[in-house]
């Protein structure tokens, strides 16, 4: 399920947006998260995943980026990714829209979400922690 599923929102248990702003360091007229929507977009159809452009996740020094928003969970943004990612993206949102608790576990996680690809976690609203004794 694309963008095109917004009559039934329910549906979609992660959002994927993903940064249009960034260029190419190679060529500046190529924007690799275009590239990347499209084919996010066919590689999740089917699924409870929306993919949307965002102008900027302020992630630039590791462009192209895309962050995941679940529904009532947490949110990730990652960096570093390509078109070789693809799978591995759509892997990973399909973990998080299937955790009952909304957060991306580390076990099983792509390597291009852990590590130098993963830049932050945020907690969802809702969120409450007590303070460390």
């Amino acid at each position: 399920m694309s963008d095109e599923r917004k009559d039934h929102p329910d549906d979609i248990g992660v959002t994927i947006f993903v940064c249009t702003n960034c260029r190419d360091e190679a060529d500046p007229d190529i924007r690799p998260g275009l590239r990347m929507i499209a084919a996010l977009k066919e590689a999740s159809a089917g699924k409870p995943l929306a993919v949307k452009p965002v102008t900027c996740l302020a992630n630039c020094e590791k462009s192209p980026s895309a962050a995941f928003n679940h529904r009532t969970g947490w949110s990730y943004v990652f960096g570093h990714l390509t078109l070789e990612n693809v799978d591995d993206i759509v892997a990973g949102a399909m973990m998080l829209a299937e955790d009952e608790r909304g957060f991306l576990p580390l076990r099983g996680r792509p390597a291009c979400l852990r590590g130098k690809g993963m830049t932050a976690r945020i907690p969802p609203f809702h969120h409450h922690e007590d303070m460390p004794s």
